[in-house]
């Protein structure tokens, strides 16, 4: 199943990525300008008050945000639905509480799980893959998402453990990416902003499309009775 979701998640994207790509663009380079913020002179002379202002305001805002614009979008998409672009950025506003504690939760108990040996880290991944979904496409609550997903994934350990190593390989694949982008600069304080804002927004973008693609897809064939 993980494969077919894999598969199935990138023939979605083929068909309607272009118009996904234009609806999310202005958050997603919101995204990159942000991280691009002061970076020249942090990485030349170390991280002021004001780059932790910003890094903060990227993950506690406009990263919850992200994720919650691409599975909106990505849903309405491969139900063929259509919506104003207007819609997905006014509608995000109202789980974004919800999507930054899960996405805090998450973080800690996979971080606390991989200084365990990585396993116990894998697993929980694996546990918390559909909080993000409960929490938005189904508007349950806090407590209600991490329980539905740990019920739905322990049911499909194996699978849901694959398809989250799936998203970290290439997050990973993706961060890589964007030092190596800008390993071409000597001096790390000559990097143009515009080399910034373009690798921290293709870092974040091959992020989103794993969530609205594949993972969504999965999530779905295992909820298919609850979303219409």
């Amino acid at each position: 199943m993980t494969l077919q979701a894999i598969s199935k998640g990138f023939l979605f994207y083929k068909n309607v990525g272009l118009k996904f790509s234009l609806y999310i663009f202005p958050v997603i380079i919101l995204f990159g300008f942000i991280a691009s913020l002061g970076s020249s002179n942090s990485l030349a002379d170390g991280i002021s008050n004001l780059d932790i202002i910003f890094l903060l305001f990227n993950n506690f805002l406009i990263s919850p945000l992200v994720t919650i614009i691409a599975i909106l979008l990505a849903n309405d998409l491969i139900d063929q639905k259509n919506r104003d672009v207007l819609v997905y950025y006014a509608l995000s506003w109202q789980y974004i509480l919800k999507v930054l504690v899960l996405s805090l939760i998450s973080t800690i108990a996979i971080g606390l799980g991989l200084i365990l040996f990585v396993v116990p880290g894998l697993i929980m991944a694996g546990l918390f893959l559909f909080i993000n979904y409960f929490a938005v496409l189904e508007n349950k609550s806090i407590l209600e998402s991490i329980t539905l997903s740990w019920e739905k994934a322990r049911s499909n350990l194996l699978q849901s453990i694959l398809m989250a190593s799936f998203f970290w390989l290439l997050t990973i694949f993706s961060l890589a990416l964007l030092s190596t982008l800008v390993s071409n600069y000597e001096n790390l304080d000559e990097i143009p902003q515009i080399v910034t804002i373009v690798s921290s927004s293709l870092a974040i973008y091959i992020q989103v499309c794993l969530i609205s693609f594949p993972i969504l897809i999965f999530f779905r064939n295992l909820t298919e009775s609850n979303l219409k």
